[in-house]
C-alpha cells in the first residue's frame, strides 16, 4: 500500500512534466509564427524614410498612415522608381506636377528622386486635391491616380472607375490598415 501513492505521484509528476514540455513547445511555435509574421509584414509594408514621411505629412496636415499608404501603393518605398508613364520617385509624380509643386514650395534645385523633395511635393499635391474635393480623401486619391478630370467623371457617374484606380483605392485601404497598426 505504501507504494501505491508513490506510483500515483510518479505518474502525476510525469504527466505534469509532459504537459509543461508540450506547453513550452506550443509557446515557442506561437512565438516563432508571430516573429515570422511580423518580419514578413515589415518586408511587404516597409517603413523607410519615416522622418521624411512624417515631416511632409505634418507640414501639409495629412494623416501619416495615408501618406505611407500612398507611397507604398505608388512606389513600394523605392525612391528611384519610374513608372511606364514617366512618374518619378516615392510618390510617383509626373514631371510637370513635380516641377509645379516644387516651384510653389520654393524648393531650389528640386530633385524628384530626393525622398524629402518628392514627399514634400507629393504631400503638397495630395493636400491640394483633398481641398479641391472638399475634404473627400477617397475622391482626392482617385484624382491622384487617374487625374482630376477623370475623378470628377467617376464621382458624377459619367464614367466607371478605371479598374486600375479601383485596385489603387483598395491597395491604399489595405496599406492604411497595416500602417495604422504601427502608429
Amino acid at each position: 500500500m505504501k507504494n501505491a501513492p508513490r506510483t500515483y505521484n510518479y505518474g502525476m509528476a510525469r504527466a505534469q512534466k509532459s504537459n509543461t514540455k508540450t506547453a513550452t513547445v506550443i509557446a515557442a511555435v506561437v512565438a516563432a509564427i508571430i516573429i515570422i509574421g511580423a518580419v514578413t509584414l515589415c518586408m511587404i509594408f516597409p517603413n523607410k524614410y519615416a522622418t521624411e514621411v512624417n515631416d511632409a505629412a505634418d507640414e501639409f496636415g495629412l494623416d501619416r498612415t495615408l501618406v505611407r499608404a500612398v507611397v507604398w501603393a505608388e512606389s513600394k518605398f523605392d525612391s528611384r522608381a519610374i513608372s511606364d508613364k514617366g512618374a518619378k520617385g516615392l510618390m510617383q509624380l509626373m514631371p510637370e506636377t513635380f516641377d509645379s509643386c516644387a516651384t510653389a514650395l520654393y524648393i531650389q534645385n528640386a530633385n524628384p528622386y530626393s525622398p524629402r523633395d518628392n514627399l514634400r511635393c507629393g504631400c503638397y499635391y495630395l493636400s491640394l486635391l483633398i481641398e479641391r474635393f472638399d475634404g473627400n480623401s477617397r475622391a482626392a486619391l482617385m484624382a491622384y491616380n487617374a487625374g482630376e478630370i477623370n475623378a470628377r467623371k467617376f464621382l458624377s457617374g459619367e464614367e466607371a472607375v478605371f479598374p486600375e484606380t479601383a485596385k489603387y483605392l483598395d491597395d491604399i485601404a489595405t496599406a492604411r490598415k497595416v500602417y495604422g497598426l504601427f502608429d
